[in-house]
């Protein structure tokens, strides 16, 4: 199935079916539920990419999310982020990543001006990087599979609608090994952002 056929698929469960997640069971009569919530954050990304021979590569980037949060623990986002570094491992080449991805939020604990989040994130992750062959010689392109994340983070309530949240995840992407053949990475990502709560 091609990426952007994913990405699109993706996007429709969130539309469609992230307000499952905030289906309420019947309360007492006159009960009323609260409102669901959205906010938007921007902020630093650092990815630490695996790369052949258990090295790795830092990028640093920027990321953007928005969530809605349907019921005080349950809520779903929709996450992107780039990421780059100016010389892939002596090659002279960039390395670059964008993912995209979506999935659900679970707020297992809240004390005042501070909340404990997890997600669980699915979509693509379109990679430009270069590994060496031979001493001499790298391959350099692009790649553009699936990928996941799975990670935890903390949301601190600044002022008013403002917040910072920083998070740090286990990105799994794809991309090709000194052999030429394609091979899972797995990536560190930490993000640090502001947000904005509507």
């Amino acid at each position: 199935m091609e990426t952007k056929t994913i990405i699109k698929n993706l996007l429709w469960v969130f539309i469609l079916g992230a307000p499952l997640f905030g289906q309420a069971r019947n309360g007492p009569a006159g009960a009323v539920s609260a409102a669901a919530t959205l906010e938007a954050s921007a902020g630093y990304a650092y990815i630490s990419l695996a790369a052949p021979n258990s090295q790795s590569v830092a990028l640093n980037g920027l990321t953007a999310n928005v969530v809605s949060q349907f019921t005080p623990h349950w809520g779903g986002t929709l996450d992107f982020t780039f990421a780059r570094a100016g010389d892939a491992l002596g090659t002279g080449q960039s390395d670059k990543i964008y993912t995209a991805m979506v999935g659900p939020v679970l707020y297992p604990l809240g004390r005042k001006r501070t909340e404990i989040f997890a997600h669980a994130l699915v979509g693509a992750a379109w990679i430009h990087g270069a590994v060496p062959i031979t001493a001499t010689t790298y391959y350099a392109g692009w790649e553009d599979r699936p990928s996941f994340a799975l990670g935890a983070g903390v949301e601190r309530t600044i002022t008013g609608p403002f917040a910072m949240r920083a998070t740090v995840d286990y990105l799994h992407t794809t991309f090709v090994n000194s052999t030429g053949a394609t091979d899972g990475q797995n990536d560190l990502r930490l993000t640090a952002t502001f947000v904005y709560r509507f």
